[in-house]
């Protein structure tokens, strides 16, 4: 195993001092947000503000109307506050961005800014030389750098440098329809795999599909992989094969996990168009009352709150009895931003990049977008959906975190477990899904 590479299980001891709502301390978030304000106030960090206009090219994966609001606004009010800086923004979502990054970055038109996740996802772009060694900034900026969780920082780590700053962080919950549940006659969430099963059996009869997966694009059904995974395999031997340390991936749990989605389709307990199915669909198939479940970001739980009011809830993804995996562990991890290596100006990205992540701005993201913040900051309770609440403070005490699959996980081999988790619903078993990422790990080694 060479270097620092990610793995996919991280511990979440270092997370205790991210997130609480208005009871934390603020440590570096308010140095941080001084140093902020000072920049903003014409004490930037590089070169802007001395007569020439810089323009920084920004691209993210957050295209939705709300969230684009967001950032307009931030931009705004950061380029009022830094007028020799004008920050160009462009949005793709989740699928496109993939593709559209890895062209963009080759082009005229190369964003100075990028998004990315965690994992293997900022590893190709170290390798492929498009990302630049944010390490100095970090260390001339103690402030800054301790204000993030370490944990979340430590994902944007490689070979002893920084190449990434993470701006926000998610995990999964099981969201339900509580209507639909009060008319199967369902008094209390499961918290089995066996009691999902029998939850699903009850509202399956009553014509409505238990739980909408909208699998168009395989990550979909990657999430509850990754989430088996940690459940039905040791961290041991998840931990070994995600960083190619272990080839073979020969653990039973990996089969299983893969033969109880399929078990799922083969009951009816989803759609039976889950491959065609796209994600926007399965969340409005909740939303509107024609399925009952879906396992879902908790950036995305505001859309429930907008749409079904006081009708929905949700609970923690089953535990497997007798899973040979960890139990308590969450399904997730953070969202973050890279500087390309061409930049032009890596001074000013790296200045709109501490901004983002200053108190003020990162708060109004928990505020209005619902999302979990990757910096220690105070929160007004009052302003945050107690649902996200709860759930930031479940996850202080989690043990451990599964880091997306198709994330964690060498990118050519990833792309075979994804064809395999949409093949899956067909004539495939985990057996063979299995074998076949195996031959792929194997074929990676081999030209290691």
């Amino acid at each position: 195993m060479k270097g620092n590479r990610r793995i996919a299980v991280i511990s979440m001891a270092a997370v205790a001092a991210v997130f609480l709502a208005g009871c934390g301390s603020n440590a570096g978030g308010e140095a941080n947000e001084n140093q902020a304000q000072n920049q903003a106030e014409g004490q930037p960090a590089g070169q802007a503000g001395a007569g020439s206009q810089v323009t920084i090219k920004f691209v993210h994966k957050f295209p939705e109307e709300k969230r684009m609001e967001y950032f307009n606004e931030v931009i705004a009010q950061f380029e009022e506050q830094n007028p020799g800086i004008t920050i160009e923004m462009a949005a793709y979502g989740d699928e496109e961005i993939k593709d559209k990054t890895r062209v963009l970055l080759g082009s005229e038109d190369a964003p100075d800014i990028f998004f990315t996740w965690s994992g293997q996802r900022i590893t190709q772009y170290v390798d492929s030389g498009n990302a630049l060694d944010i390490t100095k900034y970090l260390e001339e900026d103690t402030q800054w750098k301790d204000s993030f969780n370490q944990s979340m920082l430590g994902c944007c780590e490689k070979d002893g440098a920084y190449w990434a700053i993470p701006w926000d962080y998610s995990s999964k919950e099981m969201v339900y329809n509580k209507k639909i549940f009060a008319e199967a006659g369902i008094q209390e969430v499961p918290k089995t795999w066996d009691q999902f099963l029998e939850v699903c059996q009850k509202i399956k009869d009553l014509g409505i599909t238990p739980v909408a997966i909208g699998n168009q694009y395989s990550w979909v059904v990657c999430h509850y992989i990754t989430t088996l995974n940690g459940k039905l395999v040791p961290a041991d031997i998840t931990n070994k094969n995600y960083t190619m340390e272990e080839i073979d991936y020969t653990d039973p749990g990996y089969q299983k996990a893969l033969d109880m989605m399929k078990d799922l389709y083969d009951r009816g307990f989803v759609n039976t168009d889950i491959n065609s199915c796209t994600w926007e669909m399965s969340q409005a198939m909740v939303q509107e009352g024609k399925a009952a479940m879906i396992y879902e970001e908790v950036q995305n739980l505001i859309n429930y709150e907008n749409s079904l009011g006081d009708d929905w809830s949700y609970f923690d993804f089953p535990e497997v009895e007798g899973g040979a995996g960890e139990t308590g562990y969450i399904t997730g991890g953070p969202d973050v931003f890279m500087v390309n290596t061409a930049s032009k100006h890596p001074d000013e990205a790296v200045q709109f990049l501490k901004w983002l992540t200053s108190d003020s701005v990162q708060s109004k993201m928990v505020y209005e977008l619902g999302f979990l913040p990757c910096t220690s900051l105070e929160l007004d309770e009052t302003k945050c959906m107690p649902e996200s609440l709860e759930i930031i403070e479940k996850n202080l005490n989690a043990p451990g975190i599964s880091e997306w699959l198709d994330c964690a996980i060498d990118q050519t081999v990833a792309d075979t477990y994804l064809i395999g988790c949409q093949t899956i619903f067909d004539a495939e078993t985990g057996q063979s899904v299995m074998e076949s990422v195996t031959a792929t790990a194997r074929e990676v080694a081999a030209d290691q």
